[in-house]
């Protein structure tokens, strides 16, 4: 695994750590029969960047679970042979992001028999992938972010990489016309871009090869959104990031009724909030003129959905979070 892509997936890993651990016991019951049950997310469900695959397994009589292997778009994702018999595994582990997913989860119990189950679901949102295919011929492929299909705040990931008539010795970003740094001797270059701003902003990779020819390629690139979680840091003086009080809203992959409240208030605006406003999918299930928002989703649909969460200051400025619960699902 390139450094670039590890810090991603740290990157991902801690901006959701208070909602859902990479891997952590099952929330999900075994069956009631031998054999496994996958409980979320639910079979063909859309759901948005983070899901987590919760699932738990029965052995035979007098037998024990001795190993499961757990399988996205048939690449291993994590393997226990620990005894346990399920878990949740996070998408930190999950490589493939957005588009579809089939995951197949085999347990083996201590007679060697092997029980299996699958669902298959689609991933959308901030899972797009984060490391580029190098270009057949000479040039950049630019992959990350996508322009289309994803809501990107104003601080994202962007990854290219670069093939030249001779040896790459250099990728350098450019943001708006403005350097923001260099690679040397290395054909891909990936990071965080922080564009400060909502908005447009053009980003442009450039690369020099060892004859000295340059390729370049540039996207313009739209940030929707300053704000997500509240948060701040572990140590130091540096200022906290306002946001969604994360502890008085569902958490990230929670199992809730087919109607449950929504409580939930903007830490430390910067300026006024207006407007508040919560969607199931696509769906507005509620909305408050202020900061705070108290409602009730009720006669919500059951299965796995995208909750998201969105607010606007007096400056134009949106606050969004988004990620997935699960609604009357039998766990």
């Amino acid at each position: 695994m390139s450094a670039s892509r590890l810090l991603f997936l740290v990157t991902i890993t801690v901006m959701f750590s208070f909602l859902l651990p990479p891997i952590a016991a099952a929330d999900c019951a075994p069956p009631s029969n031998p054999g496994v049950r996958i409980c979320s997310p639910t079979p063909n469900a859309t759901v948005a960047w983070v899901p987590s695959v919760d699932f738990n397994s029965t052995p035979a009589f007098g037998a024990e679970i001795v190993k499961f292997i757990v399988y996205d778009n048939n690449r291993k994702l994590f393997e226990d042979t620990s005894g346990s018999t399920g878990t949740s595994v996070e998408s930190a582990l999950f490589s493939n992001g957005n588009g579809p997913h089939h995951v197949v989860v085999n347990a083996w119990d201590s007679t060697g028999k092997l029980y299996q189950a699958s669902v298959s679901y689609k991933v959308v949102g901030l899972g797009y992938n984060t490391t580029c295919a190098a270009p057949p011929s000479p040039g950049i492929n630019f992959c990350a972010p996508p322009t289309s299909g994803v809501v990107l705040p104003t601080n994202y990931w962007v990854s290219a990489t670069a093939t030249g008539q001779s040896r790459i010795t250099n990728i350098g970003i450019y943001l708006d016309n403005k350097s923001q740094g260099a690679f040397p001797n290395v054909i891909n270059f990936s990071t965080t871009l922080d564009v400060k701003t909502q908005g447009n902003h053009k980003v442009t990779f450039v690369a020099w090869d060892s004859l000295g020819n340059a390729y370049s390629s540039s996207k313009i690139i739209h940030s929707t959104y300053t704000y997500g979680f509240f948060e701040c840091p572990p140590k130091g003086n540096d200022p906290c990031t306002p946001g969604f009080n994360p502890s008085t809203i569902p958490q990230a992959n929670a199992y809730v009724g087919n109607s449950f409240p929504i409580h939930v208030s903007i830490v430390q605006p910067p300026h006024t909030v207006t407007t508040m406003k919560a969607y199931l999918d696509n769906t507005l299930v509620a909305t408050s003129n202020g900061p705070t928002m108290t409602s009730t989703v009720e006669n919500a649909p059951s299965g796995t959905h995208i909750l998201t969460l969105q607010a606007w200051d007096t400056q134009g400025v949106i606050y969004r979070v988004q990620y997935n619960i699960n609604i009357n699902v039998p766990h």
